[in-house]
């Protein structure tokens, strides 16, 4: 065993080299009879598909790059990747059908949506191109290299914030774009950013001339959210909680932000009088001055931990978090106590190839400072509480011994746990 801890994993997937720096679960691989499977890839470019039930992997690539493998998104049997090499690609039953450069040099995440079954045509949000404070916003379609569409250049809420003085004269950057994250049943985008402000906007169409003039039928953004929770500290992730309109988020201290976002949407923006509006005819962003102006329900979840690098949340209001210094918790949400706690302790042993040994005093006190918990690249949940997760439970092809094994998975919640040494914790929790 890898760890001696107060919670051991139940196993550990093994197979990476390196730091695992995404995971991602998929309920429907049809290659694997609709079995969950779990979706990995690491610092140096490896992606692995895993078997949960038989703990195996399925299959295993390499990107032509080689690089650390930032983001994983899986829609309609694809696989969206973002990696380090300023690349996005989407493979269909393994093969490369689509690519494109995005920024990365921050490690920021991307938003992707799909916007017809059909086609497979893609909406995505990411850094700007050359500014990393900045968002842009493409269309393509899958397979079609020729299709890529800018829908929107380098928008910076930094000058429709500073346009209509909503921070107050001392705040005068956002500074990097750090996560992105979608509530897809609204269609809500919420980006956090360096400097601890966190932005809430839809993307809308406009269908008369009330709001733009002479532009009619163009997209613009209408803002819903602009919070300095966690100013002047910067955002280390975001999560959805799409039943109860709730985003949460985390930074540096010892504490997770809820914002509810229920009252922040309008309902027909194309109505509204452009007086009841701040308007950045530019960059064709709205904000109502209603929504600025009113309440922000918020709350503060205290932890014990800070640097909280990742959130996960489960449908029962707990939230599972991992932090830069390697312990992962899960923690009620309601009351602010810790269910669980569990972690992988370090070798503190050094192995040397030189018939001298060490000579070097520092080198000791330098692995005396390293943190004795080994370090956290990636997390992801399976929630057994999420009807969607049994959705192919029942298949009348299934044999009495498979459906045995997916029903003794899918009856208890997961947490995969992505190390620095290339393993991959798994904890009932």
């Amino acid at each position: 065993m890898d760890s001696i801890d107060n919670y051991s994993p139940t196993h550990i997937l093994r197979s990476h080299k390196c730091k695992v720096t995404s995971l991602v679960l998929n309920y429907r691989y049809e290659k694997n009879d609709c079995q969950p499977t779990l979706i990995s890839g690491d610092e140096e470019g490896t992606i692995i598909i895993w078997n949960l039930i038989t703990r195996r992997p399925i299959e295993k690539f390499i990107i032509p790059s080689g690089s650390q493998i930032i983001d994983i998104h899986v829609l309609n049997g694809s696989i969206i990747i973002l990696s380090k090499d300023h690349s996005l690609r989407v493979y269909t039953g393994l093969k490369e059908t689509f690519e494109m450069k995005v920024n990365t040099l921050n490690f920021a995440n991307i938003s992707i949506w799909q916007n017809s079954q059909v086609n497979k045509e893609f909406t995505m949000v990411c850094c700007n191109t050359t500014d990393s404070e900045n968002i842009d916003i493409y269309n393509f379609t899958d397979g079609k290299m020729n299709s890529l569409t800018r829908l929107f250049n380098s928008v910076s809420f930094m000058k429709f914030i500073e346009k209509n003085s909503l921070l107050g004269d001392s705040f005068t950057k956002l500074g990097l774009l750090m996560k992105i994250v979608r509530d897809n049943e609204k269609g809500i985008i919420f980006c956090g950013f360096e400097g601890g402000v966190i932005i809430g906007f839809k993307l809308c169409q406009t269908n008369s001339s009330n709001l733009f003039r002479e532009e009619t039928n163009l997209p613009y953004i209408e803002l819903i959210l602009l919070s300095k929770f966690h100013y002047p500290n910067p955002i280390l992730d975001l999560n959805v909680d799409e039943a109860s309109s709730i985003i949460i988020s985390s930074s540096t201290e010892k504490q997770l932000g809820m914002i509810d976002y229920t009252q922040n949407r309008k309902n027909d923006d194309n109505d509204s009088d452009p007086e009841d509006l701040f308007i950045d005819y530019e960059q064709r962003i709205i904000m109502s001055k209603e929504v600025w102006t009113g309440d922000l329900q918020s709350q503060v979840i205290p932890t014990n931990n800070g640097k909280i690098a990742f959130i996960r949340q489960l449908n029962n209001h707990d939230i599972v978090y991992s932090t830069w210094l390697g312990k992962t918790v899960v923690i009620n949400r309601t009351n602010s106590e810790e269910r669980h706690s569990f972690w992988v302790s370090r070798s503190r042993v050094t192995v040397s190839e030189s018939s001298q040994g060490n000579i070097d005093p520092n080198r000791s006190k330098q692995i005396n400072k390293d943190s004795k918990y080994e370090k956290i690249g990636s997390l992801a949940v399976f929630d057994s509480e999420r009807p969607e997760n049994t959705t192919d439970l029942a298949k009348p092809s299934r044999m009495l011994g498979q459906v045995r094994r997916l029903n003794n998975f899918i009856k208890q919640s997961w947490c995969f746990v992505g190390y620095n040494n290339g393993n991959i914790a798994v904890y009932t929790i």
